[in-house]
């Protein structure tokens, strides 16, 4: 009987704790830790950049630099061969005036030579005028006056002689400039003994019909020779200088790239180098002198009146340029078809498909 008993009483204590673990999870019962329901979150809206389309001005330049120089130099050389190089008293760029001296060969002995032969000539001179005296007084014979006036040429020939083999030992600047070539076959330690004729300095003219603004030749990956537009004959050209004081204003002048005909025909001289281009200047300003940097600037187009968009604000597909704009209806970005015209590195020519002030997507 007591068996029955306990099982009974397992089995009520059962039911009770099901009864009280159905009603914890009911209203009945509500969880002390429930959980409080998520707060909705309102999206933020969407953030543009725009760009407003304009219209104005669109150019292409090209820009570089060129140098100014001389297409003429004035060769200095020795006339007479033998000898070396004594001193050289200038150096490569520096600026010379015409008549100062360049450069002097080793005349040690030559200038011995010359003294006596200038000793002999004076005292030549002043015996012989005595003995045309003496002629004209008769004094003298016909014959004793034509050995005498022989006698004399002789000793101014050979006087002469002296006189111009030690000239020619020294160079002077014929013109006034920037000496642009050194031969230093003979200025070297132990150079080569002279050669008549051959050039020793050069100088650059100072001639304005010789200054012209050189570039360098362009080619192409494959060594081969091309013009680019701002070089073609007949370019013109806005040109200031490269460098000036601070505070300076910038100085603009013009220039037109010319030929080696022209060159030629301008300047009388037989030959050109083709190796460069060659701009000649109008309006210098006196600020410019040889050696310097000049500034170029190449006008390839100007257009007034052009709808223009930058460069980067239109994309490309299946070979049609498209822009983004805000949707009117749904304020979501749209895609639009528009035609491209000229361009430049910033922007770009619409030719159809935006008006002036409409407002396109950049990011």
């Amino acid at each position: 009987m007591k068996t029955i008993k306990v099982g009974k009483m397992f089995i009520t204590v059962m039911i009770a704790v099901l009864i009280v673990a159905a009603l914890s999870s009911c209203a009945l019962f509500p969880s002390q830790d429930e959980p409080a329901m998520p707060t909705l979150k309102t999206p933020k809206p969407i953030s543009y950049s725009f760009y407003e389309v304009v219209s104005g001005t669109l150019e292409s330049k090209i820009e570089g630099t060129g140098t100014v120089t001389s297409i003429y130099y004035t060769s200095h050389a020795f006339p007479t061969s033998g000898g070396h190089i004594k001193g050289l008293y200038v150096t490569l760029g520096q600026y010379v005036n015409k008549g100062d001296l360049l450069a002097e060969l080793d005349n040690t002995s030559i200038e011995m030579d010359y003294l006596q032969a200038t000793i002999n000539y004076e005292r030549a001179k002043e015996t012989f005028s005595q003995q045309k005296n003496d002629h004209d007084a008769g004094k003298l014979s016909d014959t004793e006056y034509r050995i005498a006036e022989l006698t004399f040429e002789n000793v101014e020939k050979t006087y002469l002689n002296y006189k111009t083999a030690y000239e020619n030992t020294t160079i002077y600047a014929q013109v006034s400039g920037k000496v642009v070539y050194i031969n230093t076959a003979y200025t070297t330690a132990g150079g080569k003994e002279i050669v008549a004729g051959d050039p020793v300095v050069a100088i650059d003219s100072e001639d304005p019909k010789y200054t012209y603004l050189v570039f360098d030749k362009k080619y192409d990956s494959e060594g081969k020779e091309y013009t680019p537009e701002q070089f073609r004959i007949g370019a013109k050209l806005t040109l200031n200088e490269w460098f000036t004081e601070e505070g300076t204003p910038i100085e603009y002048f013009n220039g037109t790239i010319v030929g080696t005909d022209k060159i030629m025909n301008d300047t009388g001289l037989g030959y050109v180098s083709d190796a460069t281009y060659y701009c000649k200047m109008e309006n210098i300003p006196e600020s410019v002198s040889y050696g310097d940097t000049i500034r170029y600037s190449y006008t390839v187009f100007s257009i007034p009146n052009v709808l223009q968009i930058p460069a980067s604000a239109y994309f490309e597909y299946d070979g049609t340029a498209y822009v983004y704009m805000l949707d009117e209806n749904t304020n979501l970005k749209k895609e639009v078809a528009i035609r491209l015209g000229n361009r430049n590195e910033m922007y770009v020519e619409v030719v159809e498909g935006l008006e002036a002030g409409d407002l396109i997507v950049l990011s």
